[in-house]
């Protein structure tokens, strides 16, 4: 069985532009908590292992593509690992920047550059977030759409969100 469904390498190319020098392993751990949090939870664990398992199986699902359904009507989406690769981007967002030491959380700080603030930062965060929602969204109406070609998918249709939402109060 793979350890994920994507590499760090797809995060980056797959999701918005980021800085090749963020450290991998905090990515690693983002990767984690987006596919056991975000993924598994909207494909349920027969399917969600089963992918792990037998990628090869479920391409279409994994990387998206155009489809027709039974009506005859051709559907478009982006896939499972866009949708991952964009949770862990939001991860990154949010929580990227802050290392725990013996002090508590810590932010380096360098002088060639200067933190967003924390507005910017969950905005950028609920951004990502509602666009990787989507992108999961839309697999979740590929596998509606097919049942028939994934007797594990026991869903009804819906995905539930398992953000937490910021709200930026005055300024």
């Amino acid at each position: 069985m793979q350890k994920y469904l994507i590499t760090i390498e797809e995060v980056m190319s797959l999701a918005r532009d980021m800085s090749q020098y963020i450290d991998k392993l905090k990515i690693e751990v983002y990767l984690r908590e987006s596919e056991y949090i975000d993924i598994k939870s909207a494909l349920g664990d027969a399917l969600f292992l089963d992918v792990k398992e037998h990628s090869e199986k479920y391409s279409t699902l994994l990387d998206g593509g155009v489809y027709e359904t039974e009506c005859g009507a051709k559907k478009m989406f982006a896939g499972l690992k866009t949708a991952l690769a964009y949770y862990t981007f939001a991860r990154v967002v949010k929580n990227g920047d802050g290392n725990v030491t013996r002090f508590g959380l810590v932010k380096k700080e360098s002088e060639y550059s200067s933190h967003a603030d924390l507005k910017e930062k969950m905005i950028a965060y609920n951004d990502a977030f509602n666009v990787a929602n989507q992108y999961l969204k839309e697999c979740v109406i590929y596998l509606n759409d097919n049942k028939k070609q994934f007797p594990l998918y026991k869903g009804r249709g819906g995905i539930k969100a398992n953000q937490i939402v910021f709200r930026i109060l005055g300024e």
